[in-house]
């Protein structure tokens, strides 16, 4: 049995908005990635209208939840930052990432402000 839709990971974006999407997506999926490293927990939350999130938890605490979302800057120099939404807190740039490994700074941020 053979189908013809292509997969997801084989498609290439039509448009730069949505190479811009699925450019936020992996960022914030290495994001993700580096927290369960941590012992947090993320589950990525998109919406039609606002901005994707990445919703953030330690699961041995109750309560505390924060939002990160991952933006491309405007201006001379536009580069991807991890942002606390709402608000426009920087939480570290986002450029370089392409795995876990590269999101650890910005996960220690996000479990230092889930420990406040």
């Amino acid at each position: 049995m053979s189908f013809d839709a292509p997969r997801v990971c084989d498609r290439i974006p039509d448009s730069p908005r949505e190479k811009a999407r699925i450019t936020r997506r992996n960022k914030l999926l290495a994001l993700a990635a580096a927290l369960d490293d941590l012992g947090l927990r993320a589950r990525i939350v998109e919406y039609t209208l606002r901005p994707t999130v990445l919703r953030c938890w330690n699961p041995a605490e109750m309560g505390r939840t924060i939002s990160v979302t991952c933006e491309r800057s405007t201006g001379a120099e536009p580069r991807w930052r991890f942002r606390r939404e709402p608000g426009e807190r920087l939480i570290a740039d986002a450029e370089d990432v392409t795995g876990p490994d590269d999101a650890l700074e910005a996960a220690r941020a996000v479990a230092a402000a889930l420990a406040r």
